[in-house]
């Protein structure tokens, strides 16, 4: 059975268990998203090859009744008073317990020295005392992921009782060494008898000093296989860490609190599910009572996979200076003038296929350094063609430690504040967040003057993943009125014919493909002659305009022909339209997966010889 330590006050003071949860402070991200940057970070900083890959997993699971009996009775047959894990016996229902297990391969493990009082050999990574004992970050561990080493407080505020599990494979004097410890966080100080606490408490195997240390060899193994913890093979390193008795927040089951890490997987982490090559960076696995949860698959996302585009047309930008993209893709690098240097490089595409589906992250930029998992989405100007913009920055290696030393605890921003400039010259944080903002100012003006001429006064934006459609209008009048509208249906008939569209365009299925249909209704004219109808589709640039061209590699719109509610009338591209006419008719294009498309309509009237 493990013992507990209980870590008192010493005479120089110390810090309570609560330390590092504090130093989180106040941040816009849930429980889930804090959990999994904090957790995946930790394990890519510690992948065993500076270009290898990882695997990352999330497992909840109800212990079996040996299980739960195992844990509270071996592993925690010992609790403190005063604290969160005093009450553990009550977050045990049917002689059950819940548990969330994250582990990782493929990282070095927690190695080094297990007393935080111990120097180690020359060049010897500290991680398991920085992980397990110590508070904060050593500056000689570099910056790596995080800059704090303090992040790993929310582990702890992760579990209602405050308690974690931590099982780990590492090498130790040239052969790998499993090691198995429990931890508490989150506690405020106490007192007991005439001694003070600071909250912080272990369970492991009690030293000479009553210090406890981890069980190591086969018993640690042995001990995490029978608690149902997924653990590297015996021949590879890794950690697993198992959260006791989850918290509920954001969720009201085992299943969501799963989804929920893996959704923040795709939203923070999507750049390493990417297989760039050779497969993705990280291998990403979530289960759920032994059912599987899907991750991340940022390609098939109607939202993520227009980020994942940029990126990987910004990533052959970067290892290919020469590199160019498709027409939809365009790049701007971020420099600053003094001193003259890159800061990054800004990839934004139109679009990929246009989406309103509200999302929040319409209209942003995805901000990326190493160890490139998105810092946060800095929104941006939207267009006034009403085609969403989806860009991504990436920082220059030169640059990475500014923005790094920028962020605050949780790494979801950049503070521009926090980053150290030279004294006289321009801070490079704000410098690039300012060029980014300022990009999609210019392109927002540069569509509003392009959209002024003929361009419809609105722009219809459809479903997910359909596209994007946009309408303009020539002729008399021309311009587009709500249903029901009774502009222009007076009962004196203006004399010269015109045209308007009736309502925003719609999206259909005609034989298994893809249509938009545009309603139109002719007003005006002579009695008794006829108009001749015209219409056109471009795919529209980025600032709005019309593009005169199709561009390399772009399916463009076909007109399919026009509609009544009667039927296909008729598949030419000009109408003739008897007048007055009371009718709807129906122009029909087929709508490209990756444009955005602008329909025009004209009118000519004919001349009909009378006797």
């Amino acid at each position: 059975m493990l013992s507990l330590y209980r870590q008192q006050y010493g005479a120089d003071g110390g810090l309570d268990a609560r330390s590092a949860d504090n130093a989180i402070g106040r941040t816009s991200l849930g429980l889930w998203d804090l959990v999994l940057r904090e957790s995946l970070q930790n394990s890519w900083d510690a992948r065993t090859a500076k270009n290898g890959r990882i695997s990352f997993s999330v497992d909840e699971y109800e212990m079996s009744l040996e299980q739960t009996r195992i844990l509270t009775q071996e592993v925690f047959g010992e609790l403190p008073p005063h604290c969160k894990s005093t009450d553990l016996h009550k977050h045990i229902f049917d002689h059950r317990i819940r548990v969330l297990v994250i582990s990782d391969t493929g990282t070095r493990g927690l190695g080094g020295p297990i007393r935080a009082d111990v120097s180690g050999t020359s060049g010897e990574r500290r991680d398991f005392v920085d992980f397990v004992r110590n508070l904060g970050r050593s500056t000689t561990k570099g910056l790596e992921g995080g800059t704090y080493g303090l992040g790993k407080g929310v582990l702890y505020r992760a579990s209602q009782l405050g308690l974690c599990l931590i099982y780990s494979q590492a090498y130790h004097n040239g052969s790998i060494e499993p090691r198995l410890i429990a931890v508490s966080g989150g506690d405020g100080d106490y007192d007991d008898d005439d001694s003070r606490y600071t909250g912080r408490n272990w369970w492991g195997v009690p030293g000479a000093d009553g210090i406890v240390d981890p069980l190591t060899g086969s018993g640690a193994r042995e001990l995490a296989e029978s608690l149902g913890m997924r653990i590297p093979m015996g021949d590879d390193t890794g950690t697993s860490i198992m959260v006791v008795a989850p918290d509920f927040a954001g969720v009201t089951n085992g299943r969501d609190r799963v989804a929920a890490i893996a959704d923040a997987a795709m939203k923070w982490a999507w750049p390493h599910a990417l297989d760039t090559g050779s497969g993705p960076n990280v291998r990403f696995q979530f289960t759920a009572d032994n059912g599987s949860v899907p991750g991340p698959e940022p390609l098939n996302h109607p939202v993520y996979r227009e980020f994942a585009s940029a990126y990987i047309e910004g990533r052959k930008r970067i290892m290919d200076p020469t590199y160019e993209s498709n027409w939809q893709t365009t790049y701007t690098p971020i420099r600053s003038k003094r001193p003259n240097q890159g800061l990054g490089l800004l990839t934004y595409r139109i679009s990929h296929t246009p989406v309103a589906t509200g999302s929040e992250l319409e209209n942003s930029v995805a901000l990326l350094r190493d160890p490139r998992m998105v810092v946060k989405y800095l929104p941006v100007s939207a267009q006034p063609n009403g085609v969403p913009v989806f860009g991504v920055f990436i920082s220059t290696p030169e640059m990475n430690e500014k923005f790094a030393k920028s962020e605050p605890v949780t790494h979801d921003d950049w503070v521009y504040q926090q980053a150290a400039a030279a004294r006289n010259f321009p801070n490079p944080v704000r410098i690039a967040l300012d060029k980014i903002r300022e990009t999609f100012r210019v392109l927002s003006v540069q569509g509003a003057k392009a959209g002024s001429g003929v361009a419809s006064k609105g722009a219809s934006r459809v479903s997910a993943a359909l596209g994007s459609l946009l309408s303009g209008f020539s002729g008399n009048g021309a311009e587009q009125q709500a249903v029901g509208s009774s502009e222009g249906l007076s009962t004196k008939r203006p004399r010269k014919a015109s045209i308007r569209q009736l309502a925003e365009s719609s999206l259909d299925l005609l034989d298994g493909e893809m249509v938009a249909k545009y309603g139109f209704a002719v007003t005006g004219g002579r009695p008794g002659n006829a108009v001749a109808v015209r219409v056109a589709a471009r795919v529209v640039t980025e600032s709005g305009g019309n593009e005169a061209a199709s561009p390399a590699e772009a399916e463009m719109p076909r007109f399919i022909g026009w509609m009544s509610s009667n039927g296909l009338l008729s598949s030419e591209e000009v109408l003739t339209v008897p007048v007055p006419s009371e009718d709807e008719i129906t122009a029909v294009f087929t709508q490209p997966a990756d444009a955005a498309i602008r329909v025009t309509a004209t009118v000519e009237e004919l001349e009909i010889a009378r006797s």
